[in-house]
This record gives C-alpha cells, structure tokens and sequence, in this order.
C-alpha cells in the first residue's frame, strides 16, 4: 500500500533535540587546602599536587562578590572581583589566580557572555598545581559551553578528558556527551557519530533504572532519532512502545503506529509478519482516535484509508463522513471521492450518491461522473445512469471512454430505448478494445428489435 509508506515517512523528523539542561558553573569551595584534603583519596591515581593555600583577603573579596553574586547584582561582583583581585593578579599564588578566573568565567556565564566564559575558563586551567575538583568542575563547564555554542568535536573532547578521571560519570554528563555526538553527525551529515553517542544515553537510562528512577522522556527521545536515522526500526519501535506506555501522548501513539507500517517494508517479511503488523497499526492508531487524539484533517483521513484498506468501509466512511460534517476535513473532491469509495465498498450504493456526484462536479474530467453512472447501474437506476454517463462523455478525458459508451448502451437497453442504445454501441465499436463486446450487442439489438417487430405484427399493432 503505497499510500501507507509515504505516511509513515512523514510521522518522523531529523530536527536536532534541545540540549540537556546545563549546570551552571559554580564557585567552589574558598579554602584551598580543604579542597585538596577532600579529593584526595578520589583522585590517588593522579600525581600529588600541593596546592598552595588561599589567603584571607581573597577568600574575603571572593565571599563578597559571590554574595552579589547570589543577588544577581554582576555589575557589582564584577566590580569587586576587579578591583579586589583582578587589578593584583601579579601578587595572587596560582590557586589564587584559578579561583579569579573561575569567578570572572561563571560571571561571564551568567550574562551569556560565552565566549568570555570559555577565556576566563583556560586561564583557570593554565594555573599550576590546580586541585583535581577544580581542574574538573572547569573541564565540565568548558565541555558544556562548547556544546552550546555548538563546537561539537570540542565539546566531545573536554568531556571525554573529564570522564577519564570520573569512576561514575553523572547520567547528565553521560546524556550530554551522547547528544554531543548526535548534534555532530546532525551537523556533518554523518551518521556514524550517532552510533558513538547511543551507548552513552544508553548508559545514562541503564543507571538511573539501577538507581530505582525512571529515565528522562527526553533521553528516550534522542535515542529514537539517532536509532531512526540508522534506519534500525525494529529499536526505534521498541523504543516508541515504551514511550507509548509511559508517556502515552498523541505524538507517540501517531508514531507508533508510523512504525508498524514501516517495518512491513523490511526485506524477508512474511505475509503473515506483514498482516500481523499491519493490523497493529490500525489498532494503534484507532486506539489514538479513540481518545480523541487524531484531529488533523491528514490524520482523519489516514485512519479512513486504513479502515478501508483492511476492508473495514463501515468506519472507514462512518470516520470520515462525520470528519467532514465536524468541519474537520476539507469538503474537496478528493475526500468527497473517499467517503464514496467507502460507501461503495459496504455496498451503500444510495448513500454513495451525494458524495461521489460533489466530487464528479468538482473533477477536471469525467471519470467520477462514469463511476457515479455505474453505482447508478448497481441501482437499477438506468435512467440517472445514462444521464450522468453521458455527462462523463461530455465532460471527456475518460480513462475508457470505449466503457463508457458501453455501459450507456446497457442503460438504454434497460430503458427499452434501442435507438440509444444502438448509437451508444455503435460508438464503444471504434475502440479496439470494446468492439467484439460492442458487436455482440449491435448483433443483439438486431435480433432484440425483430423480435419485438414480430410481436408486434402478431398483435396487429
């Protein structure tokens, strides 16, 4: 069902994710020493640093400034880290100067001053003897910033220098890491990159669930468009079922049953696999109308198309006949010609009428108008059955005009007009392909009218 492939290559879109929330930069701890004591043991495969130790005043002009810090009054922090610490940076230990710009870099941050960040941030890591906490809250910060400011490769690079001192990475951090590498390969067009950041996000969703807590919606979600751009549908539906069941919103029921029909279109399918999935698609997507998610005019209508492809006209024209009367679907020939077929596919010829005449006056030839004579024939409605056949003629561009001429002829004949009927055949003989048919009936008509002629006379008419 061709229809049906293009539908669910619509359901999906390639778009980058937003970011993982970003942790700001914090300022650490004042006092030097405390914080090497503290990391010590969590960093023993590092060479030992001695950190030298931070001096009162600076600890007292940091505490000041972050205090305005906190009050969201920067132009007073910045005012105070300069004049304080800034116009003495000659006089500053290395911990000193590392603690200065790791403030000058979170300020920066704050107005979303990027770039100021990133430069405040090396010189933070130019410093000597930095304490391993330090060294790693700005290799943190650094990878975050570059993500933002969508340096991908750079990004990716911090972090993996981050993690390699990190026993148990936070999910966050490991979230971010993946969605790095999926916005690269977004920006290169190569989806090779993808398939480095899944395992990531993978990880991150396998600790939290560890951890007795339920893995964010959106960690799911990056999994699904990196898993769909790898053309691997068989995860992507697995991952659309769970999404489904947890968060059973509309877009997800709508995609999920996308999927279905996708994975119909895998090579080595087999009938069966095929109508089992087929039917799940419907059912899925039945269930999302149920619940009043399917609204759109292009959803209305899908769900028709699929009643009807699984010869279910019932809903199918019930769906889409009370889409039109709502407003919902656009009353044009295309969807007057649906809730025909519909219709004509139950057997409803009467109700068939109206909607495939609305859709033969709005068509650019005549086609409909030959369909609404047949369902006409099916009545036993000769009469109406000639007339709107030969306003199919007249209208013209007839897939089988030789037909047409074929089938007014029958509807004449039922009328006992053989004249018309005679002229109707006469004209369907032109064709190649009506002409024996078209003879036969000549023939008959012949033998019709002699018999009729023989009665008459017997009569004394």
């Amino acid at each position: 069902m061709t229809s049906m492939s293009k539908f669910t290559k619509t359901l999906f879109s390639a778009s980058a994710l937003s970011a993982a929330l970003l942790v700001a930069p914090v300022t650490v701890a004042l006092t030097g020493q405390a914080v090497a004591a503290e990391e010590e043991s969590k960093y023993a495969n590092r060479k030992t640093r001695k950190t030298p130790a931070m001096g009162l005043k600076v600890g007292n002009a940091l505490g000041e400034a972050q205090a305005f810090a906190e009050a969201e009054n920067w132009a007073e922090a910045s005012r105070v880290l300069e004049e304080e610490l800034g116009s003495k940076l000659d006089k500053l230990n290395s911990y000193e100067r590392a603690q200065y710009y790791n403030f000058k870099g979170y300020l920066a941050y704050s107005k979303e001053d990027y770039k100021g960040a990133i430069a405040a941030y090396n010189n933070v890591l130019k410093q000597e003897n930095l304490p391993p906490a330090l060294e790693d809250n700005v290799t943190y910060t650094m990878a975050q910033l570059y993500f933002v400011m969508e340096q991908y490769q750079t990004s990716i690079d911090y972090m993996n220098k981050w993690m390699e001192y990190q026993e148990t990475p936070s999910e966050n951090a490991l979230v971010i890491l993946g969605q790095a590498y999926y916005s690269l390969g977004d920006q290169k067009n190569d989806v090779s990159y993808y398939r480095k950041g899944i395992p990531y996000i993978e990880r991150a969703i396998k600790l939290y669930e560890e951890k007795g807590k339920e893995p964010k919606e959106n960690w799911y979600l990056l999994l699904r468009v990196m898993y769909f751009e790898l053309k691997e549908y068989r995860t992507v539906t697995d991952i659309v079922e769970l999404l489904v069941t947890k968060w059973p919103k509309k877009e997800y029921w709508v995609q999920l049953a996308g999927m279905y029909g996708e994975l119909t279109n895998e090579k080595g399918m087999t009938e069966k696999q095929k109508r089992e999935l087929e039917q799940k698609q419907l059912t899925v997507y039945e269930t999302a109308y149920r619940q009043g998610f399917l609204i759109k005019e292009s959803e209305l209508v899908n769900l028709s198309q699929l009643f009807l492809y699984h010869e279910i006209p019932y809903k199918s024209s019930k769906v889409l006949d009370r889409a039109m009367k709502e407003g919902k679907v656009e009353k044009n020939e295309k969807n007057w010609e649906y809730l025909s077929q519909a219709f004509i596919n139950g057997q409803d010829y009467q109700k068939a009428l109206m909607p495939l005449r609305k859709a033969a006056e709005m068509a650019k030839d005549g086609d409909l108008y030959m369909r609404l004579g047949q369902v006409y024939m099916q009545l036993d409605d000769y009469e109406n059955a000639a007339k709107y056949i030969g306003l199919a003629i007249d209208k013209g561009k007839l897939r089988r005009e030789d037909t047409a001429h074929v089938v007014r002829g029958m509807a004449y004949f039922n009328l006992g007009k053989l004249d018309d009927a005679r002229k109707e055949f006469q004209s369907a003989r032109k064709f190649d392909r009506s002409r024996k048919m078209a003879d036969k009936w000549i023939s008959y008509l012949s033998k019709e009218a002699k018999r009729l002629a023989d009665i008459k006379e017997f009569l004394g008419g």
